[in-house]
């Protein structure tokens, strides 16, 4: 006998990823024109002036098709239990779509090689990975130098956003600073966003990206490894783009074969920074502790 109430599998929150541009999804790859060097500025010029011709560039990026594997669902198996599996798998296969592509997006919005972007600088923490040995905690100092490098790249102040993990979302509630801003104002949950800090909306979700022992961002999808360390992504939401489809499921319902109906479904959809330059996006990546 089953009982009505089925305890459906769980997804991570993945609405973080909307807050960029939106490019079609039809095509093969995206082009996202840029615009040439800025004017230079001179004082008390002799005349005429010499014009000069401003040489524009394109930003292009790929727009991929993800699919989940086929799964069939027997009607003798449905008679027997008194929730809908096959609407309930219909379900999980857009869930599983949309997670896949949040992962896939983000990791696309982040620095391939982040040596140069900024690391952890607090006290000891343990690794979210098993075995991963102890990593630098995130400090308020941390959170303020991504607000810089913001501030000196000119990225608008209205519009900013992080992405943490449920790691190091903890260390974000062991601040203050994000308390205080946070709890103490009651802002409510609005769109996913779970609080703000100088300036940026914070998003949290159970994973973040990933960067290797290295510095080199870990593909989406890849297994956990001891080596791996967490990072939070901080983004202009003008800054950054994403190319996405209406996801769509396939049924052949009723097949003699199986004895009962396949499901399963596909998106097209990509993601890139929006800038050649990378200027909108920054990373702050946990460094290992000594």
């Amino acid at each position: 006998v089953f009982s009505k109430d089925l305890q459906k599998n769980l997804f991570p929150a993945n609405e973080f990823y909307k807050q960029s541009n939106l490019d079609s999804a039809n095509g093969g790859s995206v082009e996202v024109p840029q615009s040439g060097s800025k004017p230079a500025v001179t004082m008390n010029a002799s005349v005429p002036l010499t014009p000069s011709n401003r040489v524009d560039d394109v930003l292009t990026y790929p727009v991929h098709k993800f699919n989940t594997d086929p799964i069939y669902v027997e009607d003798a198996n449905e008679a027997v239990i008194n929730y809908s599996k096959r609407m309930d798998i219909m379900g999980d296969h857009i869930a599983s779509l949309n997670t896949t592509i949040a992962e896939y997006i983000a990791t696309s919005w982040c620095p391939a090689d982040g040596s140069s972007s900024l690391k952890t600088t607090g006290a000891s923490r343990p690794s979210s990975v098993a075995g991963g040995g102890a990593k630098k905690a995130v400090t308020y100092e941390d959170i303020l130098a991504l607000m810089t490098q913001m501030d000196a790249d000119d990225v608008p102040a209205d519009g900013r956003f992080l992405l943490a993990s449920a790691n190091m979302y903890a260390d974000l509630l062991k601040l203050p600073e994000f308390i205080s801003t946070d709890f103490q104002k009651g802002t409510p949950i609005v769109d996913g966003v779970v609080g703000e800090i100088l300036g940026f909306k914070v998003y949290k979700r159970s994973k973040s990206v990933r960067y290797d022992n290295t510095f080199n961002v870990i593909a989406s999808g890849t297994a956990s490894a001891t080596t791996d360390r967490d990072a939070i992504i901080a983004w202009h939401k003008g800054f950054v783009r994403r190319s996405e489809g209406n996801a769509k499921t396939y049924g052949r319902f009723d097949d003699p074969e199986y004895l009962g109906s396949i499901v399963n479904g596909m998106v097209r959809a990509g993601g890139s920074k929006g800038r050649t330059n990378g200027e909108g996006v920054a990373v702050l990546i946990q460094d290992t502790h000594a």
